[in-house]
């Protein structure tokens, strides 16, 4: 009986440990999520005032006149935005 006790915790040899519950979130994360965050209130502000961000004029464009872009930004940012939040939490 002596055996089976190690500096006051009981141990299970034949058990494996059990997971640690607790979800401990690195800086990094943080960081992840907030980039997420703030492409997924880029793609709303999009969605709202249908106007998307053209570089190559460096000035906003209607969807009407860039409608490639506007959908690509729509989709691609919200798949990157949802995946930067999402991610800490699966993985």
């Amino acid at each position: 009986m002596y055996s089976e006790f190690r500096l006051g915790q009981l141990t299970n040899n034949h058990k494996a440990p059990l997971a640690n519950s607790s979800m401990d979130l690195t800086t990094l994360d943080y960081i992840r999520i907030s980039i997420g965050v703030a492409i997924l209130l880029y793609v709303a502000n999009c969605l709202a005032n249908q106007r998307v961000w053209i570089r190559k004029t460096f000035s906003w464009g209607a969807r009407e006149e860039y409608p490639k872009i506007f959908q690509m930004n729509i989709i691609g940012g919200s798949l990157i935005g949802l995946f930067l939040v999402a991610s800490p939490f699966l993985f």
